[in-house]
């Protein structure tokens, strides 16, 4: 049985993996070989530096692009880090950009494209303190908020990363999304009845729940 040891360093990557034949250590000083799981989408579970044993699910694409999602005792978002192939760098939501995370254990489980069409719809966006906010995402991906207290437009594109689409804010009048003005639209059957999450790697960003 395959075990695999992942530090993901912000400035720094490290992977060290190994199986019962044979052992085999990397280690580089560049962001760009940071840790690597092959292209697909895997339930994990991690201990960082700073936190107790955490679970969640890490997305791998084939341009590669990485998105790590890591959830607290109400399965709500609380570590969020995403690498960028062409940057060459690793982004964090935590205001300590230099925090570690130990990948201990990852199973790959089954996933798909996210496509646009699969969004099309009205929805309640729910906010960790219990905020609700109505919202509609039209077959272009554009997602409106239909709420006067809360103001905002954006576009939805799809994204390498399975099960997932990227969202940018082009219009934000809604004080609530001011840390997440651009992210991720992720569907999670583990999350199920929400219809997908918003999540950002902007700190202090929240995690909105979205049901249909």
């Amino acid at each position: 049985m395959k075990r695999c040891l992942l530090v993901l360093l912000l400035g720094l990557g490290l992977a060290a993996c190994n199986d019962n034949d044979h052992d085999d250590q990397v280690s580089t000083e560049k962001p760009a070989l940071a840790p690597s799981l092959d292209v697909g989408t895997y339930i994990i579970s991690t201990e960082t530096d700073e936190e107790l044993p955490m679970a969640g699910k890490y997305y791998s694409g084939a341009d590669g692009t990485k998105l790590l999602v890591l959830d607290d005792d109400e399965n709500r978002a609380k570590i969020v880090m995403s690498y960028d192939a062409k940057a060459k760098a690793w982004r964090s939501n935590q205001s300590n950009q230099a925090m570690t995370v130990e990948l201990a254990h990852y199973e790959k489980i089954a996933d798909q494209k996210l496509l646009l069409n699969q969004l099309v719809g009205t929805y309640d966006l729910s906010f960790p303190d219990g905020t609700t906010v109505n919202a509609e995402v039209n077959a272009q991906g554009k997602i409106g908020s239909k709420d006067p207290n809360c103001v905002f437009t954006g576009v939805i594109t799809e994204s390498a990363l399975a099960n997932t689409a990227n969202y940018q804010l082009t219009d934000n009048k809604c004080d609530a999304l001011k840390n997440n003005s651009k992210g991720y639209v992720v569907v999670d059957e583990d999350l199920e009845p929400m219809s997908f999450r918003l999540v950002s790697d902007t700190v202090a960003s929240k995690d909105i729940w979205a049901f249909a």
